[in-house]
């Protein structure tokens, strides 16, 4: 559950970073973390919630980044970032800052340009 809400958490920090969010990104991450976990309507909700409270505080981040690195594998990690890029994709628009908080994740959790870039075009 921990890592859930961790993902959840990340995943919703990237609508804000560009000072708006566009319900295509809400729809896109109930669909991600529904599909990725495999959560009932009530479970989503729930975990919606607690992905509201996330704060983008660079320790909280810290945090985040290091329970992932504990928890998960690589191959989830990168799925995870793939994930963020589909949140930045989702309202039809790229901001520089949406791009920075990703990159700044991915750092976070130790991942290259290489991978990020990687990533990136793999998922559009």
């Amino acid at each position: 559950m921990r890592r859930q809400r961790i993902v959840a958490s990340l995943l919703y920090l990237v609508m804000p970073a560009d000072g708006q969010q566009h319900p295509k990104e809400i729809e896109r991450l109930r669909l991600i973390l529904s599909d990725d976990f495999d959560l009932d309507e009530f479970e989503l909700a729930q975990l919606m919630d607690i992905a509201r409270q996330a704060e983008p505080r660079e320790h909280a981040l810290q945090k985040m980044a290091s329970i992932l690195q504990e928890e998960v594998s690589r191959e989830e990690t990168l799925e995870m970032l793939s994930h963020m890029w589909e949140m930045v994709f989702a309202d039809g628009r790229v901001h520089e800052l949406e791009v920075v908080f990703v990159e700044r994740v991915a750092r976070l959790l130790k991942l290259s340009q290489t991978d990020v870039a990687n990533v990136m075009t793999s998922g559009r």
